[in-house]
Protein backbone atom coordinates (compact mmCIF):
# COMPACT_ATOMS: atom_id res chain seq x y z
CA UNK A 1 0.00 0.00 0.00
CA UNK A 2 0.99 3.54 -0.71
CA UNK A 3 -0.15 6.90 -1.02
CA UNK A 4 1.11 9.77 -2.72
CA UNK A 5 1.13 13.56 -1.70
CA UNK A 6 1.74 16.38 -3.96
CA UNK A 7 4.61 18.34 -2.91
CA UNK A 8 3.87 22.53 -3.02
CA UNK A 9 5.81 22.58 -6.33
CA UNK A 10 6.33 19.58 -8.92
CA UNK A 11 5.07 16.59 -9.31
CA UNK A 12 3.18 13.79 -6.97
CA UNK A 13 6.00 11.74 -4.87
CA UNK A 14 5.44 8.77 -3.45
CA UNK A 15 5.40 7.47 0.27
CA UNK A 16 5.47 4.50 1.15
CA UNK A 17 2.24 3.01 3.55
CA UNK A 18 5.95 1.96 6.47
CA UNK A 19 7.00 5.89 6.35
CA UNK A 20 3.39 6.81 6.73
CA UNK A 21 3.37 4.78 9.55
CA UNK A 22 6.64 5.53 11.33
CA UNK A 23 6.15 9.36 11.20
CA UNK A 24 3.00 9.01 12.81
CA UNK A 25 3.26 6.64 15.21
CA UNK A 26 6.60 8.63 16.53
CA UNK A 27 4.08 11.29 16.53
CA UNK A 28 1.80 9.60 18.34
CA UNK A 29 4.84 8.34 20.94
CA UNK A 30 5.74 12.40 21.01
CA UNK A 31 2.00 12.83 21.82
CA UNK A 32 2.05 9.98 24.14
CA UNK A 33 5.45 11.48 26.66
CA UNK A 34 3.36 15.10 26.37
CA UNK A 35 0.36 14.12 27.67
CA UNK A 36 2.56 11.73 30.67
CA UNK A 37 4.16 15.42 31.01
CA UNK A 38 0.73 16.82 31.32
CA UNK A 39 -0.19 14.12 33.65
CA UNK A 40 2.52 14.41 35.89
CA UNK A 41 2.84 18.50 36.91
CA UNK A 42 -1.30 19.26 36.02
CA UNK A 43 -3.39 15.94 36.75
CA UNK A 44 -1.28 14.07 39.27
CA UNK A 45 -1.69 17.29 42.10
CA UNK A 46 -5.46 17.34 41.79
CA UNK A 47 -5.13 13.43 42.22
CA UNK A 48 -3.52 14.05 45.17
CA UNK A 49 -5.87 15.87 46.97
CA UNK A 50 -8.97 13.69 45.50
CA UNK A 51 -7.17 10.42 47.43
CA UNK A 52 -6.53 12.37 50.90
CA UNK A 53 -10.10 13.30 50.79
CA UNK A 54 -10.86 9.63 50.09
CA UNK A 55 -8.78 8.57 52.87
CA UNK A 56 -10.40 11.39 55.30
CA UNK A 57 -13.59 9.51 54.50
CA UNK A 58 -12.37 6.12 55.13
CA UNK A 59 -10.31 6.17 58.78
CA UNK A 60 -12.77 9.48 60.07
CA UNK A 61 -10.25 11.99 59.87
CA UNK A 62 -8.35 9.64 62.03
CA UNK A 63 -4.52 8.51 61.20
CA UNK A 64 -3.73 5.47 59.55
CA UNK A 65 -2.72 2.28 60.62
CA UNK A 66 1.22 1.78 61.35
CA UNK A 67 1.17 5.50 60.46
CA UNK A 68 4.63 5.40 62.55
CA UNK A 69 6.18 2.71 60.27
CA UNK A 70 4.98 3.89 56.88
CA UNK A 71 3.68 7.95 57.25
CA UNK A 72 0.37 8.52 55.04
CA UNK A 73 2.41 11.08 53.18
CA UNK A 74 4.37 8.55 51.86
CA UNK A 75 1.35 5.96 51.39
CA UNK A 76 -0.32 8.91 49.01
CA UNK A 77 3.41 9.81 47.00
CA UNK A 78 3.30 6.60 46.29
CA UNK A 79 0.17 5.39 45.22
CA UNK A 80 -0.16 8.67 43.44
CA UNK A 81 3.47 7.80 41.52
CA UNK A 82 2.50 4.16 41.11
CA UNK A 83 -0.41 5.35 39.44
CA UNK A 84 0.69 8.69 37.25
CA UNK A 85 3.75 6.09 36.11
CA UNK A 86 1.43 3.81 35.43
CA UNK A 87 -1.08 6.66 33.09
CA UNK A 88 2.12 7.63 31.47
CA UNK A 89 3.15 4.10 30.12
CA UNK A 90 -0.63 3.90 28.83
CA UNK A 91 -0.88 7.04 27.28
CA UNK A 92 2.55 6.55 25.28
CA UNK A 93 1.26 2.78 24.58
CA UNK A 94 -2.62 4.06 23.43
CA UNK A 95 -0.78 6.87 21.19
CA UNK A 96 1.01 4.56 19.42
CA UNK A 97 -1.43 1.94 18.84
CA UNK A 98 -3.68 5.54 18.01
CA UNK A 99 -0.56 6.08 15.37
CA UNK A 100 -0.98 2.79 13.77
CA UNK A 101 -4.91 3.68 12.88
CA UNK A 102 -4.15 7.09 12.32
CA UNK A 103 -2.33 6.21 9.44
CA UNK A 104 -4.37 3.70 8.22
CA UNK A 105 -7.27 6.51 7.68
CA UNK A 106 -4.40 8.85 6.98
CA UNK A 107 -3.09 6.90 4.32
CA UNK A 108 -6.48 6.09 3.18
CA UNK A 109 -7.79 9.81 2.92
CA UNK A 110 -4.85 10.50 0.94
CA UNK A 111 -5.44 8.01 -1.50
CA UNK A 112 -8.96 9.38 -2.35
CA UNK A 113 -7.79 12.65 -2.48
CA UNK A 114 -5.17 11.76 -5.24
CA UNK A 115 -7.53 9.95 -7.42
CA UNK A 116 -9.58 13.61 -7.23
CA UNK A 117 -6.40 15.14 -8.04
CA UNK A 118 -6.71 16.86 -4.58
CA UNK A 119 -2.64 17.28 -2.73
CA UNK A 120 -3.17 17.87 0.67
CA UNK A 121 -0.90 19.82 3.05
CA UNK A 122 0.39 16.61 4.93
CA UNK A 123 0.58 19.22 8.59
CA UNK A 124 -2.78 20.56 7.91
CA UNK A 125 -4.31 17.08 7.12
CA UNK A 126 -3.04 15.33 9.88
CA UNK A 127 -4.33 17.94 12.19
CA UNK A 128 -7.53 17.89 10.89
CA UNK A 129 -7.37 14.21 11.24
CA UNK A 130 -6.76 14.33 15.29
CA UNK A 131 -9.06 17.36 15.55
CA UNK A 132 -11.87 14.86 14.80
CA UNK A 133 -10.32 11.79 16.56
CA UNK A 134 -10.15 14.16 19.54
CA UNK A 135 -13.83 15.21 19.23
CA UNK A 136 -15.11 11.83 18.55
CA UNK A 137 -13.05 9.66 20.87
CA UNK A 138 -12.49 12.24 24.04
CA UNK A 139 -15.05 15.42 23.43
CA UNK A 140 -18.23 13.94 23.10
CA UNK A 141 -17.89 10.97 25.94
CA UNK A 142 -16.30 13.36 27.82
CA UNK A 143 -18.89 15.84 27.65
CA UNK A 144 -21.41 13.47 28.64
CA UNK A 145 -19.70 11.04 31.32
CA UNK A 146 -16.51 13.77 32.13
CA UNK A 147 -13.43 11.68 34.37
CA UNK A 148 -13.67 11.69 37.83
CA UNK A 149 -10.98 11.61 40.82
CA UNK A 150 -10.45 8.87 42.56
CA UNK A 151 -12.94 8.45 45.79
CA UNK A 152 -15.86 9.32 43.12
CA UNK A 153 -18.04 6.51 41.50
CA UNK A 154 -18.96 3.32 43.14
CA UNK A 155 -17.45 -0.13 42.38
CA UNK A 156 -21.13 -1.54 42.03
CA UNK A 157 -21.39 0.18 38.87
CA UNK A 158 -18.53 -0.19 36.93
CA UNK A 159 -20.03 -2.64 34.43
CA UNK A 160 -22.85 -0.09 34.05
CA UNK A 161 -20.02 2.75 33.46
CA UNK A 162 -18.34 0.78 30.55
CA UNK A 163 -20.88 -0.23 29.18
CA UNK A 164 -22.56 3.48 29.05
CA UNK A 165 -19.13 5.12 27.83
CA UNK A 166 -18.53 2.69 25.49
CA UNK A 167 -22.06 3.64 23.11
CA UNK A 168 -21.32 7.38 23.65
CA UNK A 169 -17.55 6.49 22.46
CA UNK A 170 -19.57 4.92 19.50
CA UNK A 171 -21.77 7.26 19.10
CA UNK A 172 -18.99 10.08 18.54
CA UNK A 173 -16.96 8.09 16.57
CA UNK A 174 -20.62 7.47 14.37
CA UNK A 175 -20.86 11.79 14.34
CA UNK A 176 -17.82 11.96 12.91
CA UNK A 177 -18.05 9.81 9.70
CA UNK A 178 -21.34 11.06 9.22
CA UNK A 179 -19.97 15.10 9.58
CA UNK A 180 -17.24 13.84 7.11
CA UNK A 181 -19.14 12.08 4.83
CA UNK A 182 -21.35 15.51 4.72
CA UNK A 183 -18.16 17.50 4.04
CA UNK A 184 -17.48 15.70 1.09
CA UNK A 185 -21.13 15.66 -0.72
CA UNK A 186 -21.29 19.43 -0.22
CA UNK A 187 -17.78 19.85 -1.80
CA UNK A 188 -18.61 17.38 -4.65
CA UNK A 189 -21.48 19.35 -5.56
CA UNK A 190 -19.69 22.79 -5.35
CA UNK A 191 -20.27 24.08 -2.01
CA UNK A 192 -17.66 26.65 -0.54
CA UNK A 193 -15.71 25.69 2.56
CA UNK A 194 -17.13 28.20 4.46
CA UNK A 195 -21.17 26.77 4.34
CA UNK A 196 -19.76 23.38 4.32
CA UNK A 197 -18.14 24.04 7.67
CA UNK A 198 -21.01 25.59 9.11
CA UNK A 199 -23.63 22.58 7.70
CA UNK A 200 -21.32 20.54 9.48
CA UNK A 201 -21.01 22.21 12.75
CA UNK A 202 -24.77 22.45 12.98
CA UNK A 203 -25.03 18.55 12.28
CA UNK A 204 -21.94 17.87 14.68
CA UNK A 205 -23.60 20.29 17.41
CA UNK A 206 -27.42 18.85 16.75
CA UNK A 207 -26.41 14.66 16.31
CA UNK A 208 -24.14 15.31 19.76
CA UNK A 209 -27.43 17.14 21.64
CA UNK A 210 -29.50 14.07 20.63
CA UNK A 211 -26.34 12.02 22.44
CA UNK A 212 -26.60 13.93 25.09
CA UNK A 213 -30.42 14.44 25.36
CA UNK A 214 -30.62 10.35 24.81
CA UNK A 215 -28.22 8.91 26.74
CA UNK A 216 -28.32 8.07 30.27
CA UNK A 217 -27.01 9.94 33.05
CA UNK A 218 -24.38 8.30 34.72
CA UNK A 219 -24.99 6.11 38.01
CA UNK A 220 -21.82 7.76 39.67
CA UNK A 221 -22.88 10.65 42.32
CA UNK A 222 -20.33 13.21 43.39
CA UNK A 223 -20.00 12.24 47.56
CA UNK A 224 -20.69 15.45 49.69
CA UNK A 225 -17.28 15.28 51.27
CA UNK A 226 -15.90 15.92 47.55
CA UNK A 227 -15.69 19.61 46.93
CA UNK A 228 -17.24 19.84 43.27
CA UNK A 229 -14.16 22.02 42.37
CA UNK A 230 -11.75 19.88 42.66
CA UNK A 231 -13.75 17.46 40.30
CA UNK A 232 -14.07 20.06 37.96
CA UNK A 233 -10.42 20.23 38.01
CA UNK A 234 -9.90 17.25 37.92
CA UNK A 235 -12.33 16.65 34.40
CA UNK A 236 -10.45 19.77 32.88
CA UNK A 237 -7.33 18.11 33.57
CA UNK A 238 -8.19 14.65 32.29
CA UNK A 239 -9.59 16.24 29.11
CA UNK A 240 -6.67 18.90 28.60
CA UNK A 241 -4.07 15.42 28.69
CA UNK A 242 -5.84 13.90 25.83
CA UNK A 243 -5.78 17.43 23.85
CA UNK A 244 -2.16 17.29 24.38
CA UNK A 245 -1.80 14.15 23.39
CA UNK A 246 -3.94 14.22 20.17
CA UNK A 247 -2.42 18.22 19.13
CA UNK A 248 1.13 16.72 19.84
CA UNK A 249 0.83 13.67 17.23
CA UNK A 250 -0.73 15.79 14.81
CA UNK A 251 1.75 18.35 14.77
CA UNK A 252 4.69 16.13 15.04
CA UNK A 253 3.43 13.31 12.63
CA UNK A 254 2.28 15.93 10.47
CA UNK A 255 6.05 17.61 10.56
CA UNK A 256 7.43 15.03 9.69
CA UNK A 257 5.63 13.79 6.84
CA UNK A 258 6.08 17.05 5.25
CA UNK A 259 9.89 16.77 5.49
CA UNK A 260 9.64 13.17 4.42
CA UNK A 261 7.83 14.59 1.29
CA UNK A 262 10.18 17.29 0.80
CA UNK A 263 13.08 14.94 0.66
CA UNK A 264 11.52 12.62 -1.41
CA UNK A 265 10.97 16.07 -3.73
Amino acid sequence: MSSTLGPRTGTAVPLGFSVVLGRLMLGGLYGGLLAGAWLLLVTEPVMRSALMVEHARQTGGAPAPHAHLVGRTTQLFGGVLGTVLTGVLLAVVFAIVMGVLFAVAYTAIVGVLERRDVRPDPTGLALLLCAGMFVAIALVPGLKYPANPPGVGARGTVTNRTAIYGAVLLCGVVIALVTGALVWALRDRGVGSAPAAVAATFLAVTLTGVVMILMPESPDIVPPDMPMSLVVRFRLASLGQLLVLWAGMGLVGGWLLDRALRRKA
